[in-house]
């Protein structure tokens, strides 16, 4: 039985190998091809980019998230990485380009740190594509046929940032 068992494993992990040995070629060829329909895509008007993230929280999972008001094109932001909560107090501002981007004084018990990060858009019929700039991986934020998974599903309408950042500056 032994025997059997360790026969068992012993394929199970050949066939692992092998699959990665095909998968990773495939998937490096998919981000390329990505990357190459993201920069034949047109631009994203500014309208749109505003339109797409104003009055939205962009939720990072049990991460954070940023809020992006209208009022005074305010950003605000909580984030926890490895148990370090701290908050974000900015604004956000569309350059041109199909870009968004948010200037932000960050504050946790690292102290304060001040940043700015941007985003570019790309648009090829319904399907838009996202990366961070200046040279991050392009990703399909929005698929044509509105897929679960696309990043875009993580924008939800409404401030869902004050209440928990307000609870992290009490505690600093």
């Amino acid at each position: 039985m032994k025997h059997v068992l360790v026969n068992w494993v012993g394929a199970a992990f050949g066939c692992c190998v092998l699959v990665l040995t095909f998968q990773v070629p495939a998937m490096a060829k998919t981000g390329t091809k990505l990357a190459e329909q993201a920069q034949k895509a047109a631009v994203v008007p500014d309208e749109s980019i505003y339109q797409i993230y104003q009055n939205h929280s962009w939720l990072w999972g049990r991460n954070g998230a940023g809020f992006f008001a209208v009022k005074q094109r305010e950003f605000d932001a909580w984030t926890s990485d490895k148990g370090l909560q701290g908050y974000g107090e900015g604004i956000w501002f569309i350059p041109g380009g199909g870009k968004l981007c948010y200037r932000a004084q960050w504050h946790g018990s690292w102290g304060v740190k001040g940043s700015m990060t941007c985003f570019e858009h790309r648009q090829a019929g319904k399907v838009i594509y996202k990366r961070k700039a200046p040279d991050g991986e392009w990703y399909i934020f929005r698929s044509s046929h509105r897929n679960r998974g696309d990043e875009i599903t993580k924008l939800k309408y409404g401030d869902y940032v004050t209440r928990k950042q307000k609870r992290i500056k009490a505690r600093q």
